[in-house]
Order: C-alpha cells, then sequence, then structure tokens
C-alpha cells in the first residue's frame, strides 16, 4: 500500500516571523521511501491557525498524493468541509488527465466541524494583472454585491520567484508595496518551500498551492481571492486542465477559509480598460516569468507581448512597466507561439478590427496566430527518433500540447537521447 503521512509539528517563532511546518513521509507498505519538511514563513504579528491545523499541509500536498496514487494520512485535524471539497477537486482532475492524476483516499485523526468565517478578505497579489485587476475591482467596490472587502493583499516568496533569489524578491515586495498603499492596502509577504519539494507541474498545481499558502491567515481573514487567468468564453482546451479555474477553485474551500475566483467576467483587454483609471497599478504591473529578472517585466516574452499588444488594442499607451527600448514588430516577428497559448492572441485581433486599429503591428500578430504553433514544427522532425505511434511519441506530443514548449522541449531532449542510445 502506497501512502503519504502528513505529521504537523509545533509552531515556531524565529525572530519576527512564525514558522508552521510538518513532515511529508512516503511509505511502501513498510517500507519508508523519504521523508521530507514543507514550511510556510510569514510575520510574527499575525496569529497563525492552531499547531495540529493541516488544512494548508493537506492542500498543498494533495496533487502529489494523486500523482503517485497514494493515499493520504494526516496526523492532525482536518475541515470536514475541505475533505468533501478535494473528493470532489479530485475528481475533476482525474477526469481530465486520468493516466496523471488518481483518487486516493483521505484520513484524518481530528475532523473539524464548520468554523465561522473571520470577516473580510485576503488577495492574492503578484504584481500580474489578473491579481491588479481584482485588488483594484474589490476596493473600489467595482462589483456589486460580489465585492469583497479586502484586508491586506499577500505575495508568495517560493513560487515565480525563487527562494535563493531574495534581492528580487525584495524589490517585487517594495514595489507591490508602494502600488497597493496607493489604494490603502497593505502587503504581508509569505515565504514557502513548496515547489522545492514538490513533484507536480507548476501550471497544475500552482491553484491548491496558493490556497495552501493562503489559508495560514484564516484568523485575520476568512475569504481568499483568486484572480482569474481566462474569462468564461476562453475556458476551452487547452486552458482546461488548469491549475486555477472557476471549475475547481472554489473546491478548495475549508470551513474557515472560502476561495472566491474572481474575474472570470472580464477577459483581459477588459480587466486593462477597468484598471486603466489607477496610474499606479497599471505602471508598476509585473508579468513577466521568462525574463533573467524576475521583478521585472522583460518587454520580449510571450507574455509581455501579450500584454503590451492588449494595451494597445484599447487605444492605450503602452505603459512605464516595459522597457521603452522594445521594437515591438521585430519581437513579433520571431514569436513562435506555444499551442497552449493560441487562444489568448486571436482576441487580441478582434479587438484591434473591432476598434479599427491598422498600425503595422496588426498585420504581425495576424502571422503570429497563422504560424503553426510549436507541436507542428517540431513533431515532424522526429519521425526517425520517434516513430509514429510509439510510445515515446505519444508521451512528447501530450506533453507539448498540454503543458507547453518549455517543459516539453526537455523531456524531448531526454527522450531523443534514450532513442539514439546516449544515456
Amino acid at each position: 500500500m502506497k501512502v503519504m503521512i502528513i505529521r504537523p509539528t509545533v509552531n515556531e517563532v524565529r525572530g519576527n516571523d512564525v514558522i508552521r511546518k510538518c513532515s511529508i513521509s512516503r511509505q511502501d507498505g513498510n517500507l519508508l521511501i523519504n521523508e521530507v519538511e514543507l514550511w510556510f514563513m510569514f510575520p510574527s504579528s499575525i496569529e497563525p491557525p492552531e499547531s495540529n491545523d493541516c488544512d494548508s499541509y493537506l492542500l498543498a500536498m494533495l496533487m502529489d498524493g494523486m500523482l503517485e496514487g497514494r493515499d493520504i494520512f494526516i496526523q492532525g485535524s482536518v475541515s470536514r468541509k475541505l475533505l468533501s471539497n478535494l473528493i470532489e477537486f479530485q475528481s475533476a482532475w482525474h477526469k481530465w488527465l486520468p493516466n496523471n492524476f488518481h483518487m486516493v483516499s483521505l484520513r484524518a485523526d481530528i475532523i473539524r466541524e464548520d468554523e465561522a468565517l473571520m470577516p473580510g478578505a485576503v488577495c492574492a497579489f503578484s504584481g500580474g494583472l489578473d491579481s491588479t485587476f481584482t485588488a483594484w475591482r474589490n476596493s473600489q467596490n467595482k462589483n456589486s454585491f460580489r465585492s469583497q472587502q479586502i484586508n491586506f493583499c499577500s505575495l508568495v516568496h517560493g513560487f515565480d520567484i525563487p527562494l535563493s533569489d531574495v534581492d528580487a524578491f525584495d524589490r517585487v515586495i517594495k514595489t507591490a508595496g508602494i502600488t497597493l498603499s496607493d489604494i490603502n492596502l497593505e502587503l504581508i509577504p509569505m515565504r514557502t518551500n513548496y515547489r522545492e519539494i514538490s513533484k507536480v507541474y507548476w501550471e497544475h498545481a500552482h491553484g491548491t498551492a496558493l490556497v495552501a499558502a493562503l489559508s495560514n491567515f484564516k484568523r485575520i481573514a476568512g475569504v481568499c481571492l483568486i484572480g482569474s487567468t481566462e474569462s468564461y468564453d476562453g475556458l476551452l482546451l487547452p486552458w482546461i486542465p488548469w491549475g486555477s479555474s472557476p471549475i475547481t477553485d472554489h473546491l478548495l474551500t475549508s470551513g474557515g477559509f472560502e476561495v472566491i475566483h474572481d474575474g472570470a467576467s472580464h477577459t483581459r483587454a477588459e480587466k486593462i480598460n477597468e484598471i486603466s483609471d489607477w496610474e499606479m497599478g497599471v505602471n508598476n504591473l509585473r508579468v513577466c516569468w521568462e525574463g533573467d529578472l524576475k521583478d521585472r517585466n522583460c518587454g520580449k516574452c510571450e507574455k509581455c507581448l501579450q500584454t503590451m499588444l492588449n494595451f494597445l488594442v484599447c487605444n492605450k499607451q503602452i505603459p512605464k512597466c516595459f522597457p521603452e527600448t522594445v521594437n515591438l514588430e521585430k519581437e513579433l516577428r520571431k514569436l513562435v507561439l506555444p499551442y497552449h497559448c493560441l487562444g489568448d492572441w486571436t482576441p487580441i485581433l478582434e479587438q484591434a478590427n473591432k476598434n479599427n486599429i491598422k498600425a503595422s503591428w496588426v498585420g504581425e500578430v495576424r502571422r503570429v496566430i497563422r504560424r503553426k504553433p510549436m507541436t507542428d514544427i517540431i513533431l515532424p522532425m522526429t519521425d526517425f527518433f520517434l516513430p509514429k505511434g510509439s510510445t515515446r511519441r505519444n508521451l512528447i506530443k501530450h506533453l507539448i500540447t498540454r503543458l507547453g514548449w518549455p517543459i516539453a522541449r526537455e523531456s524531448l531532449k531526454l527522450e531523443m537521447g534514450r532513442a539514439s542510445g546516449d544515456e
């Protein structure tokens, strides 16, 4: 029997921080496979959950258990509502990727009944378009009865910025703090080693990881706001399965912490129109994750180009957060879209046509969309090493289609090395 055992340890105060941690043991029958430690660290001024409260630990490790087909035993307490929701959450991911994620049983020493929600919300804030839109719309009460009272925002070190890059995170925290102070919101940093111990592909796991981290704040905010990635009319393959969506985010709710997926009512262009009145928010956007410097936008990657174009199709100037030296048309001529990004670029062209924009970059966007995606360019070159119908070829096609080109490229190198006998 393959199991994962979660053992919480006593909350620890270290200087100005509190550390919540647990051990994660993997066993095959009576054989201990490995044991690692998962931790979350945040300011000690914040009252943490009880030491044996394992909601955050279970959320963090659930998809690892599913990936490995390990039943999960929690030697602490878990919310009954969370246990119920995670059964349905597992069902969704098992239907989407049955060969990747398996249904596993969950057992806890103590099952807590529903707890009262603390007033107010914590808003996940990275400085990107989605989180900036969510912070702006809710803080300005622009969503009618659904607007949430934001108590504070939080940015997690160890997710898109590695724990080793302290300087970049400090710069991001400083800029984001200035941005949010403009609308009277506080920013609370958090750190975790989750990505250093998890084996799950990040684009699948980022939703559970984010809620796992922010659920440590449930004693000062009972609601968690997660900014949407796609709008409702864009929830098609390949965006599903995706780590965060209105389909599954609410299934991460526990008895004392409600998760709200915010912003799927708006496309990226519509979000830009909404936040255009917030000059500080617009000029401090941080959307880039491919550049060498994690605290700023490179202006050349797919995400940067996509965001700049969405400003242009809304008849807005490209904000100051992007380098002024970028030659937009030159970068577009070099761009080959991963398959999973095609759905983000068609609306750009549609909006440009709707607004009767005749700039030369519109033609480049049209050519970007018409180019064959990376799947069509790479797969025909692999017939020798990866014959049609082979397990290796099917694996690579699956990786490129589901995960995008950057991660699939590494697997392609590995499989081609094996096929040629170079291991």
